[in-house]
């Protein structure tokens, strides 16, 4: 199971890229007006003039760590490397009122991003989009609730369509079904108590009931 991310709307490199693009508003000096401009600089495209790149020390150590992608004032997204050690830990990515659509993070910590966090109204992330061959293509789709992984459906032959579903309950698969001849409809199903596999079911009807049920002896 991948960890969850923490999901931040109000970061403080999207604070600092505010800072950056008023700064120009009042000349009375302040400190976070001052702290903005020996700790943030930018990048213009040298024909359009349009704002491309923003680049912050956050922790003012002389180090780069934050990099908010532009188009003119447009937030695309923001790359941070927390500890500073030249890999991307996290990628936020925003929509275009600057609210945070979802985070991506990179599960082996290679500074690839493959896999994308979602939250719902609450902030609590309720959705986790994968790419286990880390090459973009979403194969696998966690979804959570009061921040408990409930369900899981995945694209184990990767083309473009579930064919493995999992229910999860207390921390644990409970059901995990197969759609066996590639029709987008499961035909096996195992089922599970305590994590222990306890019945196999095949041969589901219309409505996609099981009417075959193989107990596992325990």
């Amino acid at each position: 199971m991948v960890r969850r991310p923490c999901l931040a709307a109000a970061s403080w490199a999207a604070r600092a890229l505010a800072v950056t693009l008023l700064a120009g508003i009042s000349c009375a000096p302040d400190p976070e007006r001052l702290r903005a401009q020996r700790t943030i600089d930018a990048e213009y495209d040298m024909e359009t003039g349009r704002l491309e790149v923003i680049t912050l020390d956050s922790d003012d150590n002389g180090t780069i760590d934050t990099w908010s992608y532009m188009d003119g004032n447009a937030l695309l997204r923001i790359e941070i490397d927390r500890d500073e050690d030249g890999v991307v830990e996290r990628w936020e990515y925003y929509r275009e009122d600057r609210t945070l659509e979802k985070v991506g993070f990179s599960r082996g910590g290679d500074g690839r991003v493959d896999a994308w966090a979602f939250e719902g109204d609450d902030g609590e992330v309720v959705r986790i989009e994968v790419s286990t061959p880390a090459d973009g293509t979403v194969d696998r789709w966690e979804f959570y609730d009061g921040g408990v992984l409930v369900r899981v459906e995945e694209d184990v032959d990767l083309d473009g369509r579930p064919d493995k579903w999992e229910t999860h309950e207390a921390g644990r698969v409970a059901t995990a079904s197969f759609d066996e001849d590639g029709d987008g409809r499961p035909e096996r199903r195992l089922v599970y108590e305590a994590g222990i596999l306890v019945a196999i079911e095949s041969n589901p009807d219309e409505q996609g009931a099981y009417r075959t049920r193989v107990d596992v002896s325990r």
